[in-house]
Parts: C-alpha cells; structure tokens; sequence
C-alpha cells in the first residue's frame, strides 16, 4: 500500500506542476511542487525513503516531463537523503525551519543540476534563477503545508 501511495503521489505533484504551478510564474520564476513534496516526504519519512523516493521522483520527472536536465534524479536522490538525514535531527515543525529547509533543498538540487548541464554558468544561474525559484517555492510550499494542517486538519509531519 505505502508504494502505490508514493506513485499516487509522484503523479498527483506531476499532474499539478503542468497544470497548475506552471500557471503561477512570476517574472519566469515559478515554484516547483517536486521538490516541495519531496522536502516533505523526506522531512516525515526520513532518508532512505527521502532518498528513494527522491529518485523515483526526478526520474518520473525525466520522462513525463521531457525536462532537459539529465541529472534531476541524481540530484532530487541527494536532496531526499540530505533533508531525511539531517533535516529531522532540528525542530523542523516550526513553519520557519521548513521554509530554510525548502530553500536549500531547492538550491541544493539546482547546484547538482546546473554544475551538470552548464559547469561555467553556475553562479550566474544561481544568482539570476535559483535563489528567486527557492524563495518562491519556499513561500509556496510553507503556505501549502499551513493549509493543509490547518484548514484540512491533516498533521503532514509529526
């Protein structure tokens, strides 16, 4: 059951970030519900779920997405298993630790992918895309988490 719930969940972020986060770019930035989820899932389920589901889900992501960056399950793989390592070893129940750790999570996965895809263009990238994009998703990705536990009444991470 546990299994089918990841792929239920893989294909659910999928289908939102084609349709609806694509929707809610600001100036080209938009937040990434992927990484979102997998920040969470790592955050509940630790890291060898974190890391597994980290490599399902950027290789989901490589093949219905027919996204350009090769190297997205590698790196969504090394950001499950850093946030399901140490990401649980702080208080990550405050909304504010959830938000940092979003953003490194984002930034994270944006050093793995762009070190990968375009080496001497790293820090204009960072600069120019990522640390916007990590904010943004942050942002999200804390108000998704605020509605769910509070509106929905649904405790995503104990």
């Amino acid at each position: 059951m546990r299994k089918f719930s990841l792929w239920l969940l893989i294909l659910i972020t999928l289908l939102l970030q084609v349709t609806l986060f694509s929707r809610i770019e600001v100036a080209g930035i938009g937040p990434d519900p992927v990484l979102i989820v997998l920040v969470l899932v790592a955050l509940a389920l630790g890291p060898v779920v974190g890391m597994l589901f980290g490599f399902l889900i950027g290789l989901s992501q490589l093949a219905i997405l027919s996204t350009s960056m090769v190297s997205a399950p590698l790196a969504a793989t090394v950001v499950g298993y850093l946030v399901g390592k140490y990401g649980t070893k702080i208080m990550y129940e405050s909304y504010l630790v959830q938000f940092l750790i979003l953003i490194l999570g984002v930034l994270i996965f944006d050093i793995i992918n762009f070190a990968v895809s375009s080496p001497g263009q790293l820090g204009l990238i960072l600069v120019r895309f990522s640390l916007g994009s990590a904010l943004y998703t942050a942002a999200v990705g804390v108000v998704l988490v605020v509605f769910i536990e509070r509106i929905v009444g649904l405790r995503l991470i104990k």
